[in-house]
């Protein structure tokens, strides 16, 4: 079963050990850390204004997100195609409770036939778009611009490929881990992409980034980190080896974006190595 169509996904995203590991939060994980989330309040304080009525759909779960619209008192809607994986994350959220605290389970490519347009102030998304084939990109792009309101934003993390970038070896990566200059998540995404096992890792025609595959060859690192280091990998590992993405050069993501959107700020955590190809995106709809 193809990993990216509605069911694969749905099938994956459901399995009991996976939505174990992703409701584990922090920086051991794959969820945005406290810099990130920094600029992801930043931009949805740019993004709603001075408004007193809003309204955010997120595209997933992820529960940081939802938090940062409720807060804002905003109505918030999440549209995730895992029933377990939703309720999972949504038991974990601070503002759960809140009477703003909206969910639905569908599909990101059928949400026009089931969300009114015109109806979003925000979007937000954490590496959602890496979820959905490339040749679809403009399909899910031109569905989130007819949700949003003539003024409406995206405020979404995006993973991208650097292609002039140089290889590193193993034990660099590691070093700069060791600093404080990666996290768990940037650490593996650095071995994915820039090392040799970048040539398994990563299938640039197709744009398609195997987790399984870093998960399997990087058995080898595991005397190298400590502890905590330890159980954050193996944590992430346990997501890694159902999952992949599709991720394409900053280049070829601009050429789709820019027609339904405005870029219209780009944020990146400099101390951060992987930031620096996973950046946070603030987007103006082009209505």
């Amino acid at each position: 079963m193809e990993k990216h169509t509605k069911e694969g996904l749905k099938g994956s995203w459901g399995r009991a050990e996976l939505v174990e590991a992703r409701t584990k939060r922090g920086s051991g994980t794959s969820a945005p850390v406290k810099e990130e989330l920094e600029v992801y309040e930043e931009f949805f304080k740019t993004a709603i204004k001075n408004k007193r009525k809003t309204r955010t759909l997120v595209l997933g779960g992820t529960p940081e997100l939802r938090d940062l619209a409720l807060k804002y008192g905003s109505e918030t809607i999440a549209v995730d195609i895992s029933p377990k994986l939703l309720l999972s994350l949504t038991n974990i959220m601070e503002y759960k409770d809140s009477d703003n605290n909206k969910f639905m389970i569908g599909d990101w490519l059928e949400m026009d036939k089931f969300l009114p347009k015109n109806s979003f102030d925000v979007i937000l998304g954490d590496a959602s778009i890496t979820n959905v084939p490339f040749e679809k990109w403009d399909q899910l792009f031109d569905i989130l611009a007819r949700l949003l309101k003539k003024k409406g934003y995206i405020i979404t993390r995006q993973l991208t490929y650097n292609p002039s970038k140089k290889l590193k070896q193993y034990d660099e990566i590691i070093k700069d881990f060791n600093k404080g200059r990666n996290t768990i998540f940037g650490l593996v995404l650095e071995f994915g992409f820039y090392t040799k096992l970048g040539k398994k890792s990563y299938d640039k025609k197709k744009k398609i980034f195997s987790w399984k595959t870093i998960a399997e060859e990087l058995n080898t690192i595991k005397n190298k980190l400590n502890k905590k280091s330890l159980a954050d990998y193996e944590n992430l590992i346990v997501h890694a080896k159902y999952h992949s993405s599709i991720i394409s050069s900053e280049k070829e993501f601009y050429k789709k974006l820019r027609k339904y959107f405005y870029i219209r700020k780009k944020g990146v955590i400099k101390k951060l190595i992987y930031s620096h190809y996973v950046p946070i995106y603030l987007l103006k709809v082009r209505k």
